[in-house]
């Protein structure tokens, strides 16, 4: 008995609204939360036939005015419906059945006994509303609840099997087998679980309900439940059970095992037009023998007694019996108008085959009825508005490839997610490093940084010695700090002498002149010309010299003027050792020989010898010129010193000229107290400053 309870508990009820024997879209008793959608219909007709005895009573006996009879085995029953529903709404269903019974019952040892005769059943009339469950599920999951409504049309005076357990009344009298002889209201919860929307070829129904009774009937509680099998477009299989349990006591013990419950296996066909053939066989839970037996059937014929009138008001009694033992059974459906099963969501792939049955509408799916997605993005073709991101990339609802920072690079195949706003980037997303020292340009203070070479945090490239020249380019790495150095890094050597200018005390040393650790030149003599360079390396110290490092010999009298006490003498003069000329041809001498009268510009005869020995040096001597200058002391006004001292130089002109010398080689000057050789505060130095100097000048 317990596994029968157990068994129960997966059971459905072929009474209920849509049901696959009225028109429902799951095997033959199961009944599925799915509606037919707005404007979807559906006709069908379905049923049972039984060949059995037992179908019509316990052990097929039966008991006539106290006399013991029995149906002929070939005896049974047949119980069918017409159904029609329609969708109100996409959530909202109804629809109405009217059953068509008809037992066959015969007994040949009881006179007037047959009791067998066609007739119609209870109407029922019945409401589904589908929750919105699925939408939070993607369609897997669908609940339902569903109202049903029984009208007492049923015949009263026919029949043998009581169709349904609400139909026995409490107290054991008057239970009509067509009808409940009154109203009954029903109340169901409906389950479905479709598992093809993760690619398993799989459905699962379950429901529970209950019926209440106006009048005599038994309240009920319905269950069932199946599962559905899909293994291709135009078939499936299926396996189901469905139940009904006496909650109320009366006269007849409770027990599910003698209450309605049948197990069944079938095939349900889909074929075009939208018809679906199924068929199955019924199994009664009291047929199985494992703890169900004939002993089980004759004591519930007895504590289950129902009793029948016939048309001669002959009482019949008999036992019993909730449902056949064996029964085969079939259904035809037909749906018609905006029919929901043929392709549920509407993207041109019949539901039977469609393995992606919810499939969002506007998306293009393939044969089977699952969506496309060409750049595998995960939003489907035909709603993805850019159809060809690129792989990896990270797109929004629209399909549309998310740039975070605006960088032109997807999010997904940016490697660089987090680029600041106007920055150029590579393919990768990332800064541009043009010379690709891992320093992005718009970081990178010297972008042009030459490949390898090390670099700092702003992109330069290192200058250990902060010379201005990179490490990588500096022969001398350690240069001091304020040092110039040239284009290796190294400290300049103007001169190139191999002696930094910073080191070098002689930093213009002319090339290939060889130097000593001070870059200079060895100068032995001290007279700074370099030895390579000196023609006269013995040079006395002190003694100027000229550019060859001799002594200086400025009136070229072969006697350098270190040594020469007569170091004006005239080019062409012959002197002695000494470097002077006869008194006669020393310019030095001569000019003192000059002289003029006190306060005037008049020359005194002494100084004609003077003038004269001039004159005939000046002819001895072509090449030479001579300026005549005026000199006075400062005493009185120095317009008149200027004047007298210029007038004094135009008379020593003046003899000259008379004595033959070319005016042109001559000139006269006079600088009144300008050039002072002595001190014109004492009478000696203001006699010194009245003077004739007689100078050589060049044309």
């Amino acid at each position: 008995m317990k596994k029968i309870v157990a068994m129960s508990l997966l059971a459905g009820s072929f009474a209920f609204a849509q049901s696959g024997l009225m028109g429902g879209a799951d095997g033959l008793n199961q009944k599925t939360a799915q509606t037919l959608g707005e404007g979807g219909f559906a006709a069908g007709f379905g049923g049972q036939v039984s060949l059995d005895a037992w179908s019509l009573s316990r052990g097929g006996q039966v008991v006539k005015d106290g006399k013991k009879g029995a149906f002929n085995n070939a005896d049974g029953s047949i119980t069918a419906n017409i159904n029609f529903a329609a969708g109100v709404t996409e959530f909202l269903d109804v629809g109405l059945s009217l059953p068509l019974y008809y037992d066959h019952a015969n007994t040949k040892t009881l006179p007037e006994g047959d009791m067998w005769k066609a007739s119609r059943g209870d109407l029922e009339l019945w409401a589904k509303a589908k929750l919105p469950l699925d939408e939070m599920t993607d369609g897997m999951f669908n609940a339902a609840v569903a109202a049903q409504f029984y009208f007492p049309t049923g015949d009263k005076s026919v029949g043998i099997r009581p169709r349904h357990a609400w139909y026995l009344n409490a107290d054991g009298n008057r239970t009509h087998p067509y009808t409940l002889n009154g109203m009954a209201f029903g109340g169901e919860l409906i389950l479905t679980l479709d598992l093809q929307k993760v690619g398993a070829p799989l459905r699962i129904n379950g429901n529970v309900g209950f019926v209440g009774t106006v009048g005599r009937g038994t309240n009920t509680l319905v269950y069932g439940g199946g599962f559905n099998f899909l293994p291709t477009d135009w078939m499936d299989i299926f396996f189901e059970a469905n139940g009904e349990f006496r909650v109320e006591k009366g006269k007849y013990p409770r027990d599910p095992g003698y209450d309605p419950f049948t197990l069944t296996p079938g095939f349900r066909f889909h074929l075009p037009a939208d018809i679906d053939i199924a068929i199955g066989l019924d199994v009664g839970i009291r047929s199985f023998s494992v703890g169900w037996d004939m002993k089980d059937e004759m004591h519930a014929a007895e504590a289950y007694q129902l009793h029948y009138v016939d048309k001669h008001n002959k009482v019949i009694s008999y036992g019993y019996t909730p449902t056949p033992r064996y029964a085969g059974t079939a259904a035809l459906v037909w749906r018609f108008g905006n029919v929901r099963g043929a392709d549920e969501d509407k993207d041109g792939v019949n539901n039977r085959i469609d393995q992606c049955a919810g499939t969002p509408a506007g998306a293009i799916v393939d044969t089977v009825g699952c969506p496309l997605d060409g750049d595998n993005d995960g939003v489907f073709d035909g709603l993805d508005q850019c159809a060809e991101t690129p792989a990896g990339a990270v797109v929004d609802a629209a399909g549309c490839p998310v740039d975070s920072d605006n960088d032109g690079i997807a999010d997904g195949i940016d490697q660089c997610a987090e680029t600041p706003a106007g920055v150029a980037v590579d393919a990768a997303g990332c800064p541009v490093d043009s010379d690709n020292d891992g320093v992005a340009d718009y970081l990178d203070k010297c972008p042009n940084t030459a490949s390898g070479a090390p670099i700092d945090a702003s992109g330069c490239p290192l200058d250990s010695d902060n010379d201005g020249v990179a490490d990588y380019l500096d022969q001398c790495p350690n240069t001091q700090s304020g040092i110039s150095v040239d284009a290796k890094g190294c400290p300049v050597d103007s001169d190139n002498d191999g002696v930094a200018d910073y080191l070098d005390k002689c930093p213009n040393t002319p090339a290939g002149l060889p130097v000593n650790a001070d870059g200079c030149s060895p100068d032995e003599d001290k007279d700074g010309i370099v030895d390579a360079l000196d023609k006269c390396p013995n040079t006395p110290a002190g003694v100027t010299v000229d550019a060859a490092g001799c002594p200086v010999d400025s009136d070229k009298d072969g006697v350098p003027d270190h040594l020469d006490k007569c170091p004006n003498t005239l080019v062409g003069v012959a002197v002695d050792k000494n470097g002077c000329p006869n008194k006669n041809q020393d310019l030095d001498k001569l000019k003192k020989g000059i002289q003029f009268r006190t306060g005037s510009a008049k020359l005194t005869k002494s100084s004609n010898k003077t003038l004269n020995n001039i004159a005939k040096l000046l002819k001895k001597l072509p090449a030479v010129n001579l300026e005549v200058q005026g000199h006075t002391d400062d005493t009185g006004k120095e317009e008149k010193n200027k004047k007298i001292s210029e007038q004094r130089a135009q008379a020593v002109v003046k003899y000259l000229v008379k004595k033959g010398i070319s005016s042109d080689r001559l000139r006269a000057v006079g600088y009144g107290s300008d050039k002072p050789i002595a001190d014109n505060k004492t009478k000696k130095g203001r006699k010194l400053n009245r003077r004739v100097e007689l100078v050589p000048f060049e044309k």
